[in-house]
């Protein structure tokens, strides 16, 4: 199961060294050959199972409330065939935020009663499902929150027989802002979260697995060093998880690679080329999508030849295979339907 690609850095500027922000309209998560993404416009939320059908989301009927969803998972399908679906995101309105969790089968959809969290000045974001591909699907969310600017805590609650058990906060507030927080559930159960966390000079990623026997084990990802890590994406795999960021190579930002397996991160590579930002994992995990910021192309670098993507607008693709070519794709919604562009070669331009 495949997570979706979340652009969270919009206060981001290049002036301070940092990648610029990116419309994030569009949420896209993979399961196998099913994909279903998220499309928002003028405040209407419609969800694509595919190229050819669309479930509308209620929009937020209360004057001056907006809703941002930043989580999608697929859980499987039903015994009718039905894609099973979470959708995670945060409201907004003159009480503050609050959590807005929505689950469903095919075009079927309910709100899911969210933990119990205070309401008023409170932040929250990065909401995350804890989801497992198979037997016990959804185990629980994780996200962050904070009542001051730059004091994020993360947060989590177990979900069991049909409920949210009580929030708590694994991780307090830090030196400085904690962002761009990821998680998944890995092949033997076991929880991996990942995040940018301000360490007093740069952003660094660290870590934190909770065990089968419920203790938790971390640290950071890399060694420590001087310039920013951001925008971590993790990806449960067979052996353990892979992890992809980009980190500022003292120029630009280049996306940056390792594995994790037996506790421990392990080969840790550049995986692209200077320039390269917001990196997901699509696709059955075998595909690495990454933007390319001076070219405005998107590329899919995977199994075969990397291929490049012309950027129609500053949303990330949906990736499948041409049927006739075996080759990737590229899909963009449009008004009424999807727009279609097959891949070049790096380096070659349509």
């Amino acid at each position: 199961m495949r997570r979706p690609l979340r652009l969270t850095l919009a206060f981001l500027a290049w002036s301070t060294g940092f990648p610029p922000a990116l419309a994030a309209d569009g949420l896209t998560a993979y399961r196998g050959q099913d994909w279903a993404h998220l499309q928002t416009a003028a405040g209407q939320a419609t969800l694509w199972l595919g190229p050819d059908r669309a479930v509308e989301l209620p929009a937020s009927t209360a004057p001056g409330a907006s809703v941002r969803y930043e989580d999608l998972v697929l859980l499987g399908r039903d015994a009718e065939g039905d894609p099973e679906w979470a959708l995670a995101g945060v409201a907004e309105d003159r009480n503050g935020p609050r959590l807005r969790l929505h689950g469903g089968r095919g075009a079927e959809f309910r709100a899911l009663s969210p933990p119990e969290r205070p309401r008023g000045a409170i932040q929250i974001a990065s909401p995350r499902w804890l989801a497992a591909t198979g037997a016990g699907g959804m185990q629980g969310l994780v996200w962050l929150e904070a009542t001051r600017p730059r004091r994020q805590e993360v947060w989590l609650a177990p979900y069991r027989d049909g409920a949210f058990q009580p929030a708590t906060r694994l991780i307090g507030a830090g030196p400085g802002s904690q962002t761009a927080l990821d998680a998944a559930v890995l092949a033997d159960r076991s929880w991996l979260l990942v995040w940018a966390a301000f360490d007093g000079g740069d952003d660094d990623l660290v870590w934190r697995q909770r065990l089968q026997d419920g203790s938790w084990t971390g640290g950071r990802v890399s060694a420590d060093n001087r310039v920013p890590d951001i925008t971590p994406r993790v990806l449960a795999t067979a052996d353990g998880a892979a992890l992809a960021w980009s980190r500022f190579d003292g120029s630009v930002y280049r996306v940056r690679t390792a594995r994790f397996a037996q506790g421990e991160w392990r080969n840790e590579n550049w995986a692209a080329g200077p320039d390269s930002l917001y990196p997901d994992w699509v696709g059955n995990g075998d595909t690495l999508l990454f933007l390319r910021g001076a070219t405005r192309t998107w590329t899919a670098s995977g199994p075969g030849p990397s291929l490049e993507f012309a950027v129609p607008t500053e949303t990330p693709p949906v990736l499948d295979i041409d049927p006739s070519s075996g080759l990737l794709r590229a899909h963009w919604p449009e008004a009424g339907g999807w727009r279609t562009a097959s891949g070049t070669p790096p380096g070659v331009r349509p």
